[in-house]
């Protein structure tokens, strides 16, 4: 009796570890290799010069759009902003490049970091209370960002392909695209693609299929706006000028510039997590917003809780971005915010840069 029940848990055992390395293989082959892949080099980005560039007339744009012609890929109308951000935000930059450890100014663009934290007296209850251990503190850095140039405001790819299965360390990235700035990007190739909506990188369109998320757009005259599914048109995109697009979500403000209470999101993405976000306020000035957590407080932020910063903060529009294990952010060569993991490889990411 006792062999045969020592039989049925060694052959119970072996159909589990079977069934786990068939799993680990479809994941694997499915996310893990590289494949179907897509050469995206990026525009070529300037040197940290303290040069400024501030044309804004047709042989600028015609510049731009010849930059962007890649692997007989659709491309996007060059429109520009009329009004010279330079100008505009005069007393943001700085003649020669003026870097410290939280800021960085020069003739073509501004970052500054603040940091923050609290203790919310909230606890995260949710997943059987599995969070509730992470605390009530929420800890961030938040990148105040203004640039001269709408190409200062670049994206990039793992490894400089589309495609499934590419991933790089940011810091590596970073140090590719010369920039000044760095977080993670949307973690483009979720679902393998399928029914996963536009990406539109640097003027590029990599991909235009259905969603059932909302899709955030910057545009090339440096407006950003946030699609509803329904709302998609790849030609209008087109012709609108669209820049930059990210398909994760959700939305966090409503058109008024108000923190949104329900979000178009599924419930695991609204419980407290790490996370990535980027904050409009008009054309020429955003923010990037990494929330710490999975620690023994920070525990991270509920998507309420971002919404209502960035009322505060008094975005016109936000988004989240991938977040958990992959939120980061560089500043020049080092690492600003506090993961709780070891630096984490990312598909793409957001990289400030003096432009081109």
């Amino acid at each position: 009796m006792k062999g045969k029940i020592k039989g049925r848990i060694l052959a119970f055992v072996s159909d589990l570890l079977i069934a786990a390395l068939l799993l680990g293989g479809i994941y694997g082959v499915n996310y893990l290799i590289p494949q179907k892949g897509i050469s995206a080099r990026p525009m070529e980005v300037r040197a940290a010069d303290g040069q400024k560039e501030s044309r804004r007339d047709s042989q600028r744009e015609s510049q731009l759009a010849s930059q962007k012609k890649l692997n007989g890929l659709p491309t996007t109308k060059v429109s520009l902003d009329t009004q010279d951000w330079h100008e505009k935000f005069a007393d943001k930059f700085t003649d020669r490049i003026v870097s410290t450890d939280t800021s960085y100014t020069s003739p073509n663009v501004s970052v500054k970091l603040t940091y923050y934290s609290c203790d919310t007296n909230r606890l995260d209850k949710t997943q059987d209370g599995n969070h509730e251990k992470y605390g009530t503190n929420i800890s961030y850095v938040l990148a105040d960002i203004y640039v001269g140039d709408i190409t200062c405001f670049q994206t990039c790819f793992a490894q400089n392909m589309y495609g499934v299965g590419y991933d790089e360390k940011l810091t590596d990235m970073s140090a590719r695209m010369k920039s000044v700035l760095a977080v993670n990007g949307d973690s483009y190739s979720n679902s393998r693609h399928r029914d996963n909506g536009t990406i539109i990188r640097n003027g590029v369109i990599y991909r235009a299929q259905q969603t059932d998320m909302e899709t955030c757009v910057l545009n090339w005259d440096g407006t950003m706006k946030i699609y509803n599914p329904e709302e998609m048109d790849t030609q209008k995109l087109i012709d609108s000028g669209a820049y930059q697009s990210w398909i994760f979500g959700p939305s966090l403000l409503d058109g008024n510039g108000k923190a949104k209470t329900t979000f178009r999101t599924w419930p695991y993405i609204e419980e407290s997590h790490p996370r990535t976000a980027i904050g409009y306020y008009e054309p020429g000035h955003y923010c990037l917003l990494v929330v710490d957590g999975r620690q023994d407080n920070p525990r991270g932020m509920f998507l309420d809780e971002m919404a209502g910063l960035f009322e505060q903060l008094g975005c016109k529009a936000a988004y989240n971005l991938d977040g958990g294990h992959c939120s980061f952010m560089t500043l020049k060569d080092q690492v600003v915010n506090h993961p709780y993991k070891s630096e984490h490889k990312v598909e793409d990411g957001i990289f400030i840069t003096e432009g081109i």
